[in-house]
């Protein structure tokens, strides 16, 4: 398992939470807040530091943390017994690579050819802009969409503009940007009547039913432009199973989710061990957030959770698990079991083409073997809103991963009666 793709996500908010304002909305009706004239303590053109000599101790952290997890490439690949860790920094990445100058020069022309150094290379810049000190407008979201405008979801690209988010004039404010709202927008992209996902694109015709059962939940035929006014029947229940950095984010990240469907009731529930911790010791923490928000956190095991939830409508409930490992461990074996008998979507991502694989594989050999009975309802390929930053592993500096690189969906097998007469 990943150590830095699972974990290093709450560094990264940490600092987040510095420049983007705990305030739930940013209306463009708002005044034009004052120009701050503070120095950045790091300007655009010294963003590059050895991670062993940056000027954030989070940062001299991280490069000790891989001289003590990681591994030289060169000792790995020889026979001996000796492995040695990385201590030596490439000059050109700023990152323990090696764990000395002879493996580093040995190993130079590998490291520089297969892209990683690269890859290296602009995480040492990404990380260290996060803490420089700069207005990082682009991370000033917009709030509620215009009704009379409609948000394209086909790429990110076209998701902001259409969302009127500030303009992005480099690629790392997109990485930036991206992994904090790859999750909630991911879910955004499933469920939304615009999504990328067509019968032409993936989508199976099982798929297609699943999700048109919960759009009509989402797209009320009748509707009362008085929020307000509004007293909700129904709400869209979203599960995310072995929730981690997901359950970490500042609520107000999760509103561009509710932004995109103006007359729903969402609720969000982040379940399992790793999410967040609750308050008064307790396993379990409610917020109202928001009119048409709110949060459970549990940090129960879904299977033991399960009861207190039912009963499930596929017309209402949707799951989602992100980079669940369902491939590393059997402890899912009895909450997948639980999920298919709910007869809901169930949509699940992988931090690569490798990981995603792995995930069918495990569910495609249980169906085979009669314990999982299920349908297809989105072929798993790459997920179109992935986070567009690497996440480095801090015990294999050569792997850089994407939150949520690929998706694939699946339900409990549903069939179709047949009644005697046509029997």
């Amino acid at each position: 398992m990943l150590f830095s793709a699972r974990n290093d996500f709450n560094t990264h908010l940490n600092h987040i939470r510095t420049y983007i304002s705990l305030k739930s909305t940013f209306s463009r009706q708002n005044s034009p807040k004052p120009i701050s004239t503070a120095k950045p303590i790091l300007s655009q053109d010294n963003l590059f530091h050895p991670l062993s000599k940056s000027p954030f101790e989070d940062l001299r952290h991280r490069y000790k943390q891989i001289c003590v997890y990681g591994s030289c490439p060169v000792c790995l690949s020889q026979d001996n017994e000796v492995k040695n860790k990385p201590k030596y920094e490439c000059p050109d990445c700023g990152y323990p690579t090696h764990c000395s100058l002879e493996h580093y020069l040995q190993d130079k022309e590998k490291h520089k050819n297969l892209g990683t150094c690269s890859m290296l290379k602009q995480s040492n810049e990404d990380e260290h802009d996060l803490r420089s000190g700069r207005t990082m407008i682009e991370l000033d979201f917009p709030s509620s969409q215009p009704l009379d405008e409609q948000v394209n979801m086909l790429n990110w690209d076209l998701y902001f503009y259409t969302r009127g988010f500030p303009s992005m004039d480099n690629d790392r404010s997109v990485r930036h940007v991206s992994k904090l709202l790859t999750y909630p927008i991911t879910i955004a992209s499933i469920l939304h009547e615009y999504g990328p996902y067509t019968i032409k694109n993936r989508l199976t015709d099982e798929g297609l039913k699943s999700l048109t059962a919960l759009r009509t939940i989402l797209y009320p035929k009748v509707i009362s432009h008085d929020i307000k006014s509004q007293n909700p029947k129904e709400i869209i229940r979203i599960f995310v199973l072995g929730a981690r950095a997901e359950s970490l984010l500042p609520l107000h990240i999760y509103s561009q989710l509710s932004y995109l469907f103006p007359f729903t009731y969402f609720h969000i529930y982040f379940i399992g061990p790793e999410s967040l911790p609750s308050i008064n010791n307790t396993s379990h923490k409610h917020t109202n957030y928001a009119p048409q928000l709110s949060f459970t956190w549990s940090t129960t095991f879904y299977h033991d959770y399960h009861d207190s939830l039912t009963p499930f409508d596929p017309y209402t409930d949707v799951f989602f698990l992100f980079s669940p490992g369902i491939s590393q461990t059997n402890t899912w074996h009895d909450t997948m079991i639980k999920l298919l008998q709910t007869k809901c979507a169930i949509f699940i991502t992988g931090f690569d083409q490798e990981d995603l694989h792995s995930e069918v594989n495990a569910i495609e050999e249980k169906s085979e073997k009669g314990e999982y009975e299920l349908d297809w309802l989105l072929r798993p390929g790459e997920n179109v809103f992935k986070s567009m930053k690497r996440e480095i592993d801090l015990k294999d500096v050569r792997v850089g991963v994407w939150a949520n690189w690929g998706i694939f969906g699946i339900r409990g097998k549903k069939y179709d009666v047949v009644h005697e007469d046509d029997r």
